[in-house]
């Protein structure tokens, strides 16, 4: 518990906030039908290939109220403005890497139907640094689903490789989530 209450009350030394870089990425022509994730200690790659449509596939990563609840970690979703291709998204997690707590953040997203969405935070108090994009590439019989993310905890030096581990484990399930949606008929 002592471990917890600090998450929430004591900064993280600077010199922990530094991500890793991403390792052996893979090759271009790289399909996989089960999500694949590279890198490591916050920063990561995700890919899987998805048999759907850009169009599909685009539907679904943007219908970003119905991720609630859907995804392991998504408890609520709600876009509080949008200028064209840019919005603003609050998210709450509550996931194992999150030791059960609710974490709000306040994304910033752009759009660039249908093959790419940019995000990056715009405050929260428990994460220092949320950034990413997803990236949908057409390749013979549907697409490449990219994830790409950095993100830096405000969690203390002591359970950040545990909270690492939990997030890989919630970003692989998460990908297995939305290609099955993108797979989805309709």
């Amino acid at each position: 518990m002592l471990i917890l209450a600090a998450w929430l009350g004591a900064p993280v030394p600077p010199d922990l906030a530094q991500a890793a870089p991403l390792t052996n990425p893979p090759p271009k022509s790289a399909t996989t039908s089960q999500p694949r994730l590279q890198g490591r200690q916050g920063s990561y790659l995700a890919t899987v290939f998805v048999a759907a449509t850009s169009k599909k596939a685009w539907q679904v990563l943007t219908n970003y109220g119905a991720m609630a609840g859907v995804m392991p970690d998504i408890k609520e979703a709600q876009v509080l403005s949008r200028n064209g291709a840019n919005l603003v998204l609050r998210q709450t997690y509550q996931a194992p890497y999150t030791f059960g707590l609710r974490v709000t953040a306040i994304l910033a997203l752009r759009e660039s139907p249908p093959r790419q969405l940019s995000y990056s935070l715009i405050s929260s108090e428990q994460i220092r640094q949320l950034k990413g994009s997803w990236i949908i590439t057409p390749v013979a019989g549907g697409v490449l689903l990219r994830h790409t993310i950095l993100m830096d905890p405000a969690v203390p030096s002591v359970i950040r490789p545990l909270y690492f581990e939990l997030s890989e484990a919630n970003l692989l399930q998460s990908m297995a989530i939305l290609k099955r949606l993108m797979e989805q008929g309709g």
